[in-house]
């Protein structure tokens, strides 16, 4: 996959990145898009078909005709209040793996959105602000280890 110059910068921002748990983004994403993998994740971790996992959990993506998007998603039916997690973490969606930096939509785009809803991704920029210039211009070895990264958190390997 073919990476600009700003998803490395994107990669670094969302291995830095320190979740709060406000729940912000599990009570305002709609819709919460699902994958074919995420649809393996959700079955093995609920211990059901893929079929079952389909009619339980998803409905037709609103907008994008080869995806799924969870049932019931703003607020997010997995978000614990009490306890500020997410229910079935193990298993979330790879968009939820990958927010607010990597989501699918992010990835080739020039420049990094930062959530305003979301107080723990300026932060996370701000930490990497120093080292803008060289993730922009990433060297062999650096470009090797985000690459490695943006996989292990999509879960393509």
């Amino acid at each position: 996959m073919p990476l600009d110059p700003y998803d490395y910068v994107r990669i670094q921002a969302q291995l830095d990145f320190q979740c709060q748990r406000c729940g912000i983004c599990c009570q305002v994403a709609d819709p919460i898009d699902i994958y074919p993998k995420d649809i393996r994740r959700l079955a093995s971790y609920f211990n059901i078909s893929l079929e079952e996992t389909i009619a339980e959990y998803t409905v037709p993506h609103p907008t994008e005709p080869d995806l799924l998007a969870f049932k019931k998603s703003a607020p997010c039916r997995f978000y614990d209040q009490t306890q500020k997690g997410c229910k079935i973490y193990q298993a979330r969606p790879m968009v939820c793996r990958c927010s607010p930096f990597l989501s699918p939509g992010q990835i080739g785009l020039l420049g990094i959105e930062v959530y305003e809803d979301c107080p723990a991704s300026e932060e996370s920029i701000k930490r990497i602000e120093k080292d803008l210039d060289l993730l922009l211009n990433p060297d062999a070895k650096t470009r090797k280890r985000l690459e490695k990264a943006l996989s292990k958190m999509m879960q393509i390997e």
